[in-house]
């Protein structure tokens, strides 16, 4: 039996691992890490042990995602994607007939055991489709591929409406504006989708009293929650007060996902915090570093467009937390608890990585 660490090894496994850049697979195991030791500081609050365990088993089958989808090859992964998509995107219809509803947002769906919300897991394939589609528009000049792009947009913003969703809306449609901007590099475009974008802020202050209250409650700097964020990051100062001495996770709820920043930083210090801020843009260097063959414009604007929505979902879930942003519920990619989010950015890191390879065939393939 030939050994599939040797150079020569031709299975799928043993390829494909010799084309990958290996350095891309520290941050996000460095990212889980950082997450188990989040979520085992709130051992002892409002949650028990289940926490930590339930934690690990999402995390073991996200890494378990991320490893496969950065192996296989690039055709066979964009069909799986698109098939994840479909999938997810028929779910994401269902989800006002037959989710159930937390805090006034009607976002999950419910099977036994597990549930899943079809929005957070959508974000890595929809993001392919549709930059694909502007590919082979920019390729064929079929406006019919435009036209599909157009179509999927409508649909996502009257789905999210309805649940609603609008912190997740936000990002797909600032994601879904910087691939047109990508592909078209049309200053007149970019100004248009820009105040579109601001456009669509101001009807959801308008429209949303959710969104009206944060919003309003962030310009008065009149948010409990976010001061005690702030009030325990001065007290962590540099170095932190130690894992599992922080007192904010007992003062605050949903710790577990929308302030897991602020408790970092109580705990092990405003250096670790940099550290951990500085992880997602730093895999976004390596990944433009690492890519050899930058002639394929959908690999390029696709890679650019997955790490971007990384690194915003990043700053939205670290600028809600230090008073930035008003706050809007949104996890911090593989740190945050959330079978989800994780599977989703397990999607998101395993594709950029693929699509990262070295090899000849990156033009071709795509």
């Amino acid at each position: 039996m030939k050994n599939i660490l040797f150079r020569d090894d031709k299975s799928l496994l043993g390829s494909s691992w010799y084309i990958l850049t290996k350095k891309l697979f520290i941050i996000p195991f460095i990212l889980s890490f950082i997450g188990i030791l989040a979520i085992y500081s709130l051992i002892g609050t409002e949650y028990s042990i289940l926490l930590i365990f339930k934690h690990i088993i999402f995390l073991v089958i996200s890494l378990v995602v991320l490893i496969f989808l950065s192996l296989i090859p690039k055709n066979d992964l964009r069909k799986i994607l698109n098939s994840i998509c479909i999938l997810f995107f028929l779910l994401l219809f269902l989800v006002p007939l037959i989710g159930y509803e937390i805090k006034g947002a009607t976002r999950w769906i419910s099977f036994n055991y597990f549930s899943i919300q079809p929005s957070e897991l959508l974000k890595g394939p929809l993001v392919c489709m549709f930059s694909w589609f502007c590919y082979l528009y920019i390729k064929t000049n079929n406006l019919f591929y435009l036209f599909l792009n157009i179509i999927i947009t409508i649909v996502i913003i009257v789905l999210l409406l309805l649940q609603p969703d609008i912190g997740t809306l936000l990002i797909y449609i600032a994601i879904f504006s910087l691939i047109l901007i990508l592909y078209f590099r049309n200053i007149k475009l970019f100004i248009l989708l820009s105040f579109l974008c601001l456009f669509f802020l101001l009807l959801a202050y308008l429209s949303f009293d959710h969104v009206a209250y944060r919003i309003d409650n962030f310009l008065d700097c009149n948010n409990s929650q976010v001061s005690k964020s702030l009030s325990a990051i001065k007290t962590g100062g540099l170095f932190g007060v130690g894992l599992g001495e922080g007192q904010l996770k007992y003062s605050i709820p949903e710790s577990h996902n929308d302030f897991i920043f602020a408790i970092l930083i109580e705990e092990f210090g405003l250096l670790f915090g940099l550290f951990v801020s500085f992880l997602y843009p730093i895999f976004f260097v390596i990944v433009r570093k690492s890519i050899f063959n930058p002639s394929n414009l959908f690999i390029l604007n696709t890679i650019f467009s997955l790490c971007f929505l990384m690194c915003l979902q990043a700053f939205i879930n670290i600028g809600s937390s230090i008073c930035l942003i008003p706050p809007t519920g949104m996890t911090l990619p593989f740190i945050s608890y959330g079978g989800s989010s994780m599977l989703s950015y397990a999607i998101i890191f395993g594709t950029v990585i693929n699509f990262s390879k070295n090899e000849e065939s990156t033009t071709n393939n795509s």
